[in-house]
């Protein structure tokens, strides 16, 4: 199982990683915590610029992510098992759906929408 922020999966090889997946049977589930921000980069930003132009002007380059496409589409392509939950009164069945795809030997993506 991979937990993951939206961030950190849309700046890594998701591509050739969900490929490897497919192409060597190595089910995975992937669960991001998507708030539509790379909240990391932010952070690193005020700390280690506190006083940066950033701080100063609420500008944060390359923290808004809110344009990205539907991050569990991603594994359409590769015939993978993929939820997206908005509602956190779905969350679990949605988990259990996943688990039962990983468990059939098919990577799932879980994108969990979480509010800011």
């Amino acid at each position: 199982m991979l937990a993951i922020g939206d961030g950190a999966f849309i700046y890594n090889p998701v591509i050739a990683s969900l490929a490897a997946a497919r192409d060597l049977g190595l089910p995975v589930l992937v669960v991001i915590f998507n708030n539509r921000q790379y909240l990391s980069m932010k952070m690193n930003h005020l700390r280690f610029y506190p006083d940066g132009a950033a701080a100063a002007t609420g500008d944060f380059r390359g923290v808004d992510l809110a344009s990205q496409p539907d991050l569990s589409e991603f594994a359409a392509p590769y015939g993978m098992h993929a939820e997206r939950v908005e509602d956190p009164s779905e969350l679990a069945s949605a988990l259990e759906r996943a688990f039962g795809a990983v468990a059939g030997g098919t990577t799932s993506i879980v994108n969990v929408l979480l509010t800011k």
